[in-house]
């Protein structure tokens, strides 16, 4: 029920009150962003959801004339309960925030029933000093809490507890089966990246030595350096292809040794730039994720242009997040233009692939350079994101 703490990504998902409030159970509930006012609210609707629900219960045993008196005491304690256990879990989840984050089945169930159940019979005690005077409650506390009160109290904490750990079940399964599709999205999106690469790199090593055999004759030094590259640029792609992820500084040595394979190709037509900020450079990021807007820039900007262009490559942390941005002076949008076989990996694939591994919270945009040609922005979220491993 605290809104203000963030949402991780974990292997498991664990559901806390911190991530939810009960109500966003039902669908209706999600529609609204949380914040402390929300919360607030759904807490008063769910008590005020307990209080009808238990005067209907007892409404028949009454006498005629008593259901005003019963409906507004019923309505404070209601309230009463509500709020304090709407209290308890926010101070639990900050002072046991490290214990639920590691805390599993029946330890988070515990939690969930011990929580509701003290948060009825503490609710129930502030309702009735409310409804009475608080120092008569105080001195006459046993004559009130009497073995059938306690026992009436024991049922609604038994009933409210049981309805909160339904919740928490409920909402775990839904976030299990979510992490799950994701996961299998993921799975597929990667497999389709293969299946992209294998079909790319082909062509792209076909022109390569072809670009090499033509060089033999009339300029050898040059073929030999391309072939050089080629070898550095292979042996770069090799070791990114075996893991599923590698620090960010490894992406750039993969993007540097294809730029220096691409420049013996282009010669002065291409100019490339990179600016890697320390903090960013031990960021794991899936392989193959900045390549592909790379080659796009070279294929559709810089190549069609006579006198080439430049690229620059800037990745830094900013306000929490990882912020890459590739700028090229090549050609810049042309809708008209037709697209090139082996080309590399279309943008609105790079786009799908972001959303699968970093949902809502990463982003890619494509915007007009004020140099000319074309601005791409991607944005990933430092909380999706772990440190790579030095290498």
């Amino acid at each position: 029920m605290n809104p203000t703490q963030p949402r991780h990504s974990n292997p498991l998902p664990s559901y806390t009150a911190a991530d939810e409030h009960p109500l966003e159970l039902f669908a209706f509930f999600r529609r609204w962003r949380p914040s402390l006012v929300r919360d607030l609210v759904y807490t008063f609707i769910l008590g005020l959801a307990f209080g009808l629900f238990f005067f209907a219960l007892f409404a028949p045993s009454l006498a005629d004339g008593g259901w005003g008196l019963h409906l507004w005491h019923t309505f404070v304690v209601a309230m009463a309960i509500a709020y304090t256990i709407h209290g308890l879990y926010v101070l639990g989840d900050r002072m046991l925030a490290r214990w639920l984050h590691r805390a599993r089945g029946w330890q988070r169930a515990i939690y969930h029933i011990a929580l509701p159940t003290a948060g009825v019979f503490a609710g129930y005690g502030i309702a009735i000093s409310l409804l009475s005077d608080p120092i008569a409650v105080l001195r006459h506390i046993g004559d009130i809490f009497t073995p059938g009160v306690v026992q009436g109290v024991a049922v609604m904490a038994v009933m409210v507890s049981g309805g909160v750990l339904f919740a928490y079940i409920t909402r775990l399964r839904e976030l299990l089966e979510r992490e799950r599709v994701a996961a299998e999205q993921r799975r597929v999106l990667e497999a389709q990246l293969r299946m992209l690469q294998a079909q790319i790199e082909p062509h792209f090593l076909y022109n390569t030595l072809a670009n090499a055999v033509g060089l033999i004759q009339p300029a050898p030094e040059r073929a030999q350096l391309l072939l050089e590259r080629l070898i550095d640029y292979l042996r770069a792609t090799l070791a990114a292809s075996r893991g599923v992820e590698l620090p960010l500084r490894g992406e750039i040595d993969t993007l540097t040794a294809y730029l220096e394979l691409m420049k013996v190709r282009m010669g002065d037509r291409l100019r490339y730039r990179i600016e890697l900020a320390e903090a960013a450079a031990g960021l794991s990021l899936p392989p193959m994720l900045l390549q592909p807007i790379v080659e796009n820039a070279i294929s559709h900007g810089l190549e069609p242009k006579i006198e080439g262009g430049e690229i620059v490559l800037t990745a830094a942390v900013e306000a929490n997040e990882l912020r890459i941005v590739i700028r090229d002076t090549g050609a810049g949008f042309r809708p008209d233009a037709p697209r090139k076989p082996g080309g590399g990996v279309g943008l609105a694939n790079l786009r799908e692939r972001i959303a699968a591994l970093y949902g809502r919270e990463g982003g890619l945009s494509l915007t007009d350079n004020s140099d000319g040609g074309v601005c791409v922005t991607l944005r990933i979220p430092m909380s999706r994101l772990a440190p790579g491993q030095a290498g």
